[in-house]
């Protein structure tokens, strides 16, 4: 299938924001300024009821127009900076794999699926070579729920790795499907913990210090925390995908799999050199870790 892709625009995500933060401003200056006059009302009364309704779902409106507007801006300016790129037109198709290379990667990826057990509920059928792969993680595509899987690789690494390079390059992409519940808790865990405590802080301040008290703190203290922790959500992330690496290390072995990385960095490819250029805060935001990243991780842990 063929997606023609819009550019993301800078402008308007910065006017789509800021239209957001717009309503988000009035819709709290509002209900503030009712439950600060009626401090003692409950949050819903006859009089007041549909007013606050209206504006707290402007609020929530102004909350996804904001977002939308913010990855809009923030996606336009990477692209600016150069850290991302946009390919205008239809993406490339696919490329149906034939040859020696393709059947022997096809025939390893079907022993890896029996001896993983992942994906589940249907077979690997054929293999593809992708543009818009990434080198570090297959698609495994399939047509219908019932029908059986296309294996998509990375079409940067077509005829580069050898057969013992390709058997751990597709086991680590196995390893992907099944991470673990622990590392998920390592991963996201602090966020959603958070997510949890901030309302239930929230009650024990309406409860024990009244309703002027927890207003001033969802204002105050609680909206701060929480854009902090959706900020700080985007170096988490890179860290789990590095904790899966070392995971994926302990199964396949170190030398392996570094070795592995360290042979697709020599090879110079365009999109890994650009990952590789990222610095400052860029670098430290950035939810993906590049193949300098990836490696020093797997050499420092020994």
């Amino acid at each position: 299938m063929r997606i023609r892709n819009r550019k993301p625009r800078l402008e308007l995500g910065l006017l789509v924001m800021i239209v957001g933060l717009a309503m988000i401003i009035i819709a709290a200056l509002n209900n503030v300024g009712q439950l600060l006059q009626n401090p003692r009302a409950p949050p819903c009364f006859p009089q007041t009821c549909p007013y606050l309704g209206f504006f707290t779902l402007l609020g929530v409106a102004g909350f996804f127009v904001a977002l939308w507007g913010a990855i809009e801006t923030i996606v336009a300016f990477l692209i600016q900076e150069g850290s991302l790129q946009h390919t205008p037109g239809p993406l490339p198709p696919l490329r149906p794999g034939s040859g020696p290379e393709d059947e022997n990667l096809l025939s390893m990826a079907r022993d890896l699926q029996k001896q993983f057990k992942r994906p589940k509920f249907g077979t690997i059928l054929s293999l593809a070579w992708s543009e818009a792969q990434p080198w570090y993680r297959a698609r495994f595509k399939r047509r219908g729920i019932r029908k059986p899987f296309i294996l998509l690789l990375s079409a940067d690494l077509r005829g580069r790795l050898s057969a013992e390079e390709w058997r751990t390059m597709l086991t680590y992409y196995f390893l992907q499907l099944k991470p673990g519940f622990r590392l998920f808790l390592e991963f996201l865990g602090l966020f959603f913990g958070i997510l949890l405590l901030i309302p239930l802080v929230g009650l024990l301040v309406s409860a024990e210090l009244g309703l002027q008290a927890f207003t001033f703190y969802a204002q105050f203290i609680a909206r701060p925390i929480l854009l902090l922790n959706l900020i700080l959500i985007l170096p988490n992330v890179k860290r789990g995908f590095l904790r899966a690496d070392k995971w994926s290390a302990r199964s396949i072995g170190r030398k392996p799999l570094l070795d592995l990385f360290e042979k697709i960095n020599r090879l110079k490819l365009p999109r890994i050199e650009k990952a590789k250029k990222r610095h400052g805060w860029t670098l430290r935001l950035w939810p993906m870790p590049n193949i300098t990243e990836r490696i020093k991780n797997l050499t420092d842990e020994y």
